[in-house]
């Protein structure tokens, strides 16, 4: 590359013949070097200031050095990674999470339940400008930004480590699936309630939260008394049945108290047979239904996998 110097008499040269009037497009671009040649690979120790069309030692090495290059090396078409039109994003199973993949998936298309995870006021993200490093912190920052790369994401599937690690879940043990949902829900509720949008203060209630009660009726005095309870879930019995309908025919059956385990009246002060069932008052917009898959062996102390019929 020519002096810097000898560039800037060359780029103003014209400036000796020329009438302020008479400055056209092609006076601007040569005055600024826009059509100097790029310089080539090697040529150029630094970037040169007198050629804006030098891309040599930008810094570029400080950030293409904490590239793992094995990463691509390993792909044979980066192509097979992208993502189809139309199709979901995929979520990367890391080793015994595959429970927690699908309940992500499952609330992620919930719409009102993703569209109040953007709305969530994150403070902190707001503190940093766009040229600094952002990391999600909490629980509701990590869902935040996994719904957004499940939603825009190019890739076919993408890693939830980052909230996997926030939740401090083994990768290596299949944990009960049943009691994540519960836990994390729960967590939901209470991070989401003390938001001051009243729209996402009981978002959790409205899309999951039901009420029922277990009404119990005396045999001898025909006295009944109800006790109320809100759920998240019902928990279904799925042995012996082969379809949906018949494991909630049998959650809202009658359960007869009788013999050790009768029920005690309180309009006959004294223990009477009786039966009791469960009564259905509301249903959330999302109902989430828990098929019982283990049963408890006495014999042996242990839960077991309840086998096909």
């Amino acid at each position: 590359m020519a002096p810097r110097v000898q560039l800037e008499k060359a780029a103003w040269r014209w400036v000796e013949s020329v009438k302020p009037e008479e400055i056209k497009q092609e006076h601007i671009e040569l005055a600024y070097r826009i059509n100097l040649p790029a310089c080539k690979r090697g040529a150029c120790r630094r970037n040169c200031r007198g050629n804006p069309n030098c891309l040599v030692g930008i810094g570029e090495q400080a950030w293409l050095g904490e590239i793992d290059e094995n990463v691509f090396h390993n792909i044979d078409d980066p192509n097979s990674e992208r993502r189809d039109k139309n199709t979901f994003v995929g979520l990367t199973n890391l080793g015994a999470t595959c429970y927690v993949n699908t309940f992500l998936q499952v609330w992620f298309h919930n719409l009102e339940l993703r569209r109040s995870l953007y709305q969530f006021h994150n403070s902190r993200a707001e503190e940093h400008n766009i040229q600094s490093d952002y990391e999600p912190q909490s629980i509701c920052e990590h869902l935040q930004y996994l719904f957004a790369l499940l939603q825009n994401s190019n890739r076919k599937y993408i890693d939830p480590s980052g909230l996997v690690k926030a939740l401090g879940l083994d990768t290596g043990q299949q944990q009960d699936a049943q009691e994540f949902s519960k836990l994390f829900l729960s967590l939901l509720e209470d991070t989401l309630s003390k938001q001051k949008n009243p729209s996402l203060q009981n978002v959790i209630q409205q899309q999951f939260c039901g009420q029922f009660s277990y009404v119990t009726e005396c045999n001898q005095c025909g006295r009944s008394s109800a006790l109320p309870s809100r759920f998240y879930e019902l928990e279904l019995n799925i042995q012996g049945h082969k379809n949906l309908s018949k494991c909630i025919t049998e959650f809202l059956k009658e359960e007869k108290l009788d013999d050790d385990n009768r029920y005690f009246c309180e309009s006959c002060q004294s223990k009477q047979n009786a039966t009791r069932r469960i009564k259905l008052h509301s249903l959330p917009s999302t109902l989430n239904l828990q098929l019982m898959r283990f049963i408890f062996d006495r014999s042996v102390g242990q839960s077991h996998t309840i086998q096909k019929n």
